[in-house]
């Protein structure tokens, strides 16, 4: 019987399978590029290894940038092997180990998603391999894990509407960035330097994600400068109540207006107001001497469920918000986390759990149990009874919300805190927190809403108190105290009694502009593209699909700021762009406009995920796609700017 050849994406990724699988990787090991004990050989990427070739490899006249040379859509697409840092010996090694003659099967075990199929196939069909492959399909690294996804391992043909929506992927991208790049240099480059003031004809690098998202932190930018802040007014009284002996103040509210539904019932829609100066001193001066009386005391319980878990986008965003720390340090650091066997694959868009990792959580919170910064808090979780998280809780476990892979949680797996370097520390400990609070039971408050009537017009006090800290024992959310808040015993008001009015007062305030993006909201935005579409079915169509991926999103808004297109502040992580980056945008939009357009890129996303689900084949979308770039050449060859 034949060997067993096992290709990881990484070299750290070789060393957890090589653990599992019983094979020591000694240092002479690495320098040869593999190890091999018994029946097992194991060999590693050093991530991609082959590439789509530049355009000069289908002809060398595409070495020289010709506009009448636009558009080029090969027929048949060139692949060759990355040159340098040591990749190219890399390759020889892998394909000298596919190809020999004692070796039975292959196992992919990339990443388990779509970049890691592409990674896998181009080496396998660069190499000409032509022997079984066994998908290996994991959601964590530990050994557990990893064996139970090579004893379960499917034949890489199951794989292969992962494996064509990725080459897909490249293709498209292929495209967009040497065609439009290209064009776009061509004809515009020149114009660009001058306005710039630069020297040498600027290079305009167009990409199907990266030009999309520069579109959205030019328009916020234009949106806060062109923002013209309008004052308002609010008005406030002062109440006292001679039989509670209760003082409090309360806040003016419009008038509800009545409006029937579609469906014929009535219902009440707040409607929002803004007072002018004159505005809120006629109210005062109409109100001035009349009597007060409340109107309506209503008294609630209000519950607040544990946050859902985090998939990727999610963490970006809150890692940045909490501790500055950058989106793409973020993913680095959720990598060497997932490498290190501490959590659960981090290049997810999913935000619950599967039912098949149920069986899996006694045992993820007996190894935190073990680590001394949790053990407290889920010691707490069994004295809640049975699990929050069940099958039978479609908040947090839904395999209709789980795509390839789910919400990030920790491993049984756990290291004391103080072993990990500090940006380290605190990815995990959010990751960790996150996932104990969803064992925790709801947050409680008490809250009092008091309307009190003067001469018909309504005042508003509110009141809210926590009763129950439920999950915000284990993670704070550290939120800043809500304005408008009484601290008043208002709950003892009773309904009908008679207040004194001690005093009316205003308050100006002003409108404010959208805030600019930071990395991390920009990550957020990028994911929730579908918010931006008015239409209701297309916005339905593309829900999942945001701009770019969970894989991808945090290295796009990099090279922005590498093409120096935008600048993120290294304190606060805001981002902005700059004069070069809102003049590309100005030039694609009276060019191209669809290509700033998320609704475009995202509905890109979402056939892809249609080649991945079998409802379209390759040749559909490549056939789309190549009309499209033929068309939009065509056009910005005919516009002038």
């Amino acid at each position: 019987m034949g060997k067993k050849l096992y290709i990881t994406e990484k070299p750290s990724v070789a060393v957890s399978f090589a653990e599992a699988l019983g094979i020591k990787i000694t240092p002479s090991d690495r320098k040869k590029g593999f190890a091999e004990q018994n029946d097992s050989v194991i060999s590693w990427c050093y991530g991609h290894l082959v590439t789509l070739a530049y355009p000069e490899a289908y002809d060398p006249k595409y070495r020289y940038w010709r506009i009448e040379d636009l558009p080029i859509i090969p027929d048949q697409y060139i692949y060759e092997v990355i040159k340098g840092k040591g990749v190219a010996k890399q390759f020889k090694t892998i394909e000298k180990l596919m190809n020999r003659k004692d070796i039975d099967i292959v196992y992919s075990c990339t990443d388990s998603g779509r970049e890691g199929e592409y990674i896998f196939r181009l080496v396998y069909h660069r190499t000409k391999c032509t022997k079984p492959v066994k998908r290996v399909w994991i959601n964590a690294q530990t050994k557990e894990a990893i064996l139970k996804g090579i004893q379960e391992a499917k034949d890489l043909s199951e794989y292969d509407s992962l494996g064509n929506a990725a080459y897909c992927r490249a293709k498209e991208d292929w495209l967009f960035g040497m065609n439009f790049s290209r064009l776009y240099t061509i004809r515009y480059g020149k114009k660009l330097s001058q306005v710039l003031n630069e020297e040498k004809k600027t290079v305009i690098p167009i990409g199907r994600v990266m030009t999309c998202v520069l579109g959205l932190v030019v328009q916020r930018e234009r949106e806060i400068r062109n923002f013209i802040p309008k004052p308002y007014y609010i008005v406030t009284a002062d109440f006292f109540s001679e039989e509670s002996k209760i003082s409090y103040k309360g806040k003016w509210q419009p008038k509800k207006e009545d409006k029937k539904a579609e469906n014929g019932k009535d219902e009440e829609e707040p409607q929002e107001k803004y007072l002018s100066k004159e505005e809120a001193e006629e109210l005062i001066k109409r109100l001035e001497g009349k009597t007060a009386k409340v109107k309506k005391v209503e008294k609630k319980i209000k519950k607040e469920p544990p946050p859902l878990l985090f998939n990727l986008a999610e963490l970006q965003s809150e890692a940045n918000k909490r501790f500055k720390i950058s989106v793409n340090k973020t993913l680095e650091i959720a990598q060497d986390l997932y490498e290190k066997k501490l959590i659960s694959y981090p290049r997810t868009d999913s935000r619950v759990l599967s039912t098949e990792v149920l069986p899996e959580l006694p045992k993820i919170l007996n190894g935190l149990y073990k680590n001394v910064a949790y053990k407290e808090s889920v010691a707490k979780i069994k004295t809640f009874g049975p699990f929050a998280v069940n099958k039978n809780n479609k908040r947090f476990v839904d395999d209709g919300k789980v795509q390839d892979h789910y919400a990030i949680i920790p491993t049984y797996v756990t290291k004391d805190l103080s072993l990990l370097e500090e940006k380290e520390k605190k990815i995990y400990d959010l990751i960790v927190k996150r996932f104990l609070a969803v064992f925790y039971p709801p947050a409680e408050y008490n809250t009092v809403k008091v309307e009190t009537d003067v001469d018909g017009e309504t005042f508003v006090t509110n009141s809210k108190a926590l009763k129950a800290i439920g999950w915000k024992e284990v993670y704070d959310m550290s939120e800043k105290k809500e304005e408008d808040l009484s601290d008043s015993p208002i709950q003892n008001l009773i309904k009908g009694e008679p207040c004194r009015i001690d005093g009316f007062h205003t308050e100006q305030k002003e409108t404010k502009p959208p805030p600019r993006y930071t990395d991390g909201t920009l990550i957020v935005a990028m994911e929730k593209a579908g918010r931006y579409i008015e239409d209701e079915e297309l916005r339905e169509q593309i829900k999942t699909c945001g701009i770019g991926t969970s894989a991808t999103r945090a290295g796009i808004i990099q090279k922005l700021a590498d093409n120096k297109h935008i600048k993120i502040q290294p304190r606060t992580r805001i981002v902005t762009p700059t004069p070069k980056g809102e003049e590309i945008v100005n030039i694609v939009a009276r060019t191209a406009k669809e290509l700033l357009n998320p609704i475009l890129t995202a509905s890109w996303e979402k056939g892809l995920f249609m080649i991945e689900n079998k409802e379209i084949t390759p040749d559909v979308f490549e056939e789309k796609l190549k009309r499209y770039i033929e068309k939009t050449i065509a056009k910005v060859k005919a516009t002038d700017y």
